[in-house]
């Protein structure tokens, strides 16, 4: 028979059948043993103490053993780079293995800072049984600023373009020069420019790893293995608010979906009871959020569940985001991204046992004798006062001066026997071996004494190879205790990362690994690879450790020359030292063979470095009398070059003198040319000036014939004396000479050239 389809209303049913059946247990039994865990963990009253003036001491049984447990496990886990490597299945895998190796690490310990999520889980699961890890794929739109100074508009432009940001504050100013006055552009405008910030949005995509509250899991109670990548269901609720839900991608109609989450059957009721801080008495109420909806919020459901929707009678693994009656998100997952954990494995359960369950009996038995201790001796110091009284009860003493006990007091009595003391024993003493048999038990069952805490400096077994023997043994549970978590938590959320990692969505990784930059492109890696987790343990561990690794290191110098050994041995064991040692950068202190520069030759014999010395020596001395040759005859050379010189330079001067005197003699010869056409210039007008004149007496003398002829009287222009031609020659001819014995000046033009005499 083929089965139907499942639709909405049959899945929320399903779901909702399978929280209630989980959370029936997590918040019942479990959620009870965990909050009294919590309260001893915390030492906080029984609720069994007496009145005022007895003691109300709680041990701290509980927390002393997780606070000293705690720091060897996250040494186990933090003190190399490399806790988890991945290895190789096949050769082409090395280059990938070794990646993902460094990625997964460097995701885990530096992006999500694996350091705080793995102190949470351990001591969650050393506190309340169970620790609670989840790692997914987030993305989030990051807001950075850019800063800018003297920018203008188009600078400004291409700096938005280029970060694709937008301005998120510009104050404008004057550009000024180097003499303080404002600069102005081609327009003759003021040039303005800006500073400021601008505000750049990006998405990133990564992988978040982080520890959630134990509460807040839950899980099929039928399932009875702590490992959950096959659990039929698993559960995560979160506190969200509809800020959160949008930036995970989901979307909500109305804030009401959200409100009505709160009221889930008895899940998140049982969830309240059990919360680590309680807000109800500080006043604080969520229920209006101020009229801000984004931050109405509710219970967020992130399950996984094995389910046949599409009805072809295989079931397949869903990751469903649902509120109480809505579902929001659902979708097809590969794996459980979630990791839980316990100390102390219960066999065929996937919840274990706490370091609460070996110790709280302890803790409470402590409690009572130290509080029976105290008490003893409070009453030891002050003893009770015993007072006479009469036969009708009345005091022989007056009670207020007992009661005002200050030193020099006056205490009136009305008998001398009116006042005694009620001395109490001290029996408390007979409870200190007891106290001791207390605390030798707790050391036996958490394996943390005061031996491998450094604390019993008396102890019967002081010698070093007992100290050593006595730390061996106690950390043989906390061995046991990080190989467990190493395999039950370590493990799968590496594994996990990596999934998440070579998933096809994800940008490469890019990062400093051992003082270099690389990236790594995840989408090349396989999506699974052999795991290796380096456990080690504290200070006895690690002393046992150096003296196995230093007899190793002798060992392999002792096979090299056999050929028993690499230099890449002797690297690797060296490594292991250094990393033993508390120190995770392995590079500064022993250089990788293969990152080494190629050694040098091999020494060549005695007689043949004496050779090779006398053949550098002849070497040196003919290179010497070789330069000695090469400076005299430079110095030759230089000594003939100069006289050549010499006589080139007295040869360019005597050419340099004639060409000057050629070049005087030319400009005299040029200055008698021009003297000679200026005065036959002269001369011309002067002939064509007595030629008028003759002209002009020549014609007045034929005007004068005529006018005699016609018989006229004539009057000769005036009787005025004319100037006697011969006269006016001689003086024009004085003129010339005067003219040209007076001193001459040479007009040249712009290139020299002679263009006239003035």
């Amino acid at each position: 028979m083929k089965n139907e389809k499942m639709t909405d209303d049959d899945l929320l049913a399903l779901l909702q059948r399978k929280e209630d059946d989980a959370a029936h247990y997590v918040h019942g039994q479990l959620g009870q043993e965990r909050e009294t865990a919590l309260r001893e963990y915390y030492r906080m009253p029984y609720g069994n103490e007496e009145d005022d003036g007895w003691s109300k001491v709680v041990s701290s049984d509980v927390s002393d053993s997780v606070e000293w447990i705690l720091p060897a496990l996250l040494k186990t886990f933090t003190s190399t780079d490399k806790a988890v490597s991945f290895e190789p299945s096949t050769a082409k895998d090395v280059a990938g293995a070794d990646q993902a190796t460094d990625a997964c690490n460097y995701v885990f310990y530096k992006q999500n800072n694996g350091f705080l999520v793995l102190y949470t889980a351990i001591k969650d699961m050393l506190t309340v049984r169970n620790c609670a890890v989840m790692w997914r794929k987030e993305t989030k739109e990051v807001v950075s600023s850019v800063p800018f100074k003297g920018a203008t508009q188009e600078m400004l432009a291409m700096l938005m373009k280029e970060h694709d940001a937008e301005i998120e504050s510009a104050t404008p100013s004057l550009m000024t020069g180097q003499d303080g006055q404002p600069m102005i552009d081609q327009n003759g405008q003021n040039i303005i420019v800006y500073d400021g910030r601008l505000k750049k949005i990006e998405k990133r995509t990564i992988c978040k790893v982080e520890a959630f509250s134990p509460e807040d899991l839950l899980v099929d109670r039928e399932w009875t293995s702590p490992l959950l990548q096959d659990c039929p269901y698993v559960s995560r609720l979160m506190r969200v608010t509809m800020s959160d839900l949008k930036e995970m991608g989901l979307t909500v109609d109305d804030d009401e979906d959200l409100e009505a989450s709160d009221q889930a059957s008895g899940t998140t009721t049982r969830l309240n009871d059990v919360q680590r801080i309680d807000t109800s008495s500080l006043g604080y109420s969520n229920e209006e959020d101020y009229g801000d909806e984004s931050m109405t919020d509710g219970w967020l459901r992130i399950e996984f569940v094995l389910v046949d929707m599409d009805g072809d009678g295989i079931a397949e693994r869903r990751c469903i985001y649902r509120l109480q009656n809505k579902i929001l998100k659902n979708e097809v997952v590969s794996h459980v991204p979630i990791a839980t954990a316990s100390p102390i494995l219960n066999t065929h359960r996937w919840d274990g046992q706490s370091i609460w369950d070996l110790v709280n009996d302890l803790q409470k038995l402590h409690t009572e004798l130290l509080r029976q201790t105290l008490n003893n001796l409070y009453l030891t110091n002050n003893p009770r006062t015993k007072v006479l009284t009469d036969s009708n009860w009345s005091p022989l003493a007056n009670l207020d001066d007992l009661l005002d006990s200050r030193p020099g007091g006056i205490l009136r009595q009305r008998d001398m026997n009116a006042i005694s003391e009620q001395v109490t024993p001290f029996s408390a003493a007979a409870s200190m071996p007891m106290l001791e048999y207390v605390q030798g038990m707790r050391e036996n069952r958490t394996g943390v004494s005061r031996t491998s805490m450094g604390m019993n400096p008396d102890s019967l077994n002081n010698t070093a190879t007992g100290r050593q023997i006595d730390q061996s043994a106690s950390q043989q549970r906390v061995e046991l205790i990080a190989r467990i978590i190493a395999e039950t938590l370590i493990k799968p959320i590496f594994q996990g990362i990596l999934k998440v990692l070579t998933d096809g969505e994800m940008q490469k990784l890019a990062f400093r690994l051992r003082d270099e930059f690389v990236e790594y492109d995840p989408n090349e890696w396989r999506d699974s690879y052999d795991m290796t987790i380096n456990v080690g343990l504290g200070t006895g561990d690690t002393q046992l450790k150096a003296q196995q690794l230093g007899a190793i290191y002798q060992m392999q110098q002792a096979g090299m020359p056999m050929g028993l050994a690499t230099p890449k041995n002797l690297y690797h064991t060296m490594a292991k030292i250094v990393e033993n040692s508390g120190f995770k950068d392995v590079q500064n202190f022993v250089q990788d063979p293969a990152n080494a520069p190629p050694a040098p030759p091999p020494q060549p014999p005695i007689e043949m470095q004496l050779a090779q010395m006398k053949i550098q020596a002849d070497a040196q001395k003919a290179q010497a009398q070789a330069q000695q040759d090469i400076q005299k005859f430079q110095a030759e050379t230089q000594m003939a070059t100069q006289i050549e010189e010499l006589k080139a330079q007295a040869k360019l001067q005597e050419i340099q003198a004639n060409l000057e005197l050629q070049a005087s003699n030319d400009e005299r010869d040029a200055e008698r040319e021009m003297m000679k056409m200026q005065h036959s210039q002269q001369i011309d007008m002067m002939k064509m000036e007595l030629e008028k004149y003759k002209t002009d007496q020549d014609n007045q003398t034929k005007i004068l014939v005529a006018q005699i002829g016609q018989g006229e009287k004539v009057q000769l222009e005036g009787d005025e004396e004319k100037p006697d031609p011969v006269m006016l020659m001689t003086q024009a001819v004085s003129m010339l000479a005067e003219q040209m014995n007076r001193p001459k000046q040479v007009i040249r033009d712009e290139n020299g050239k002679v263009i006239g005499v003035q």
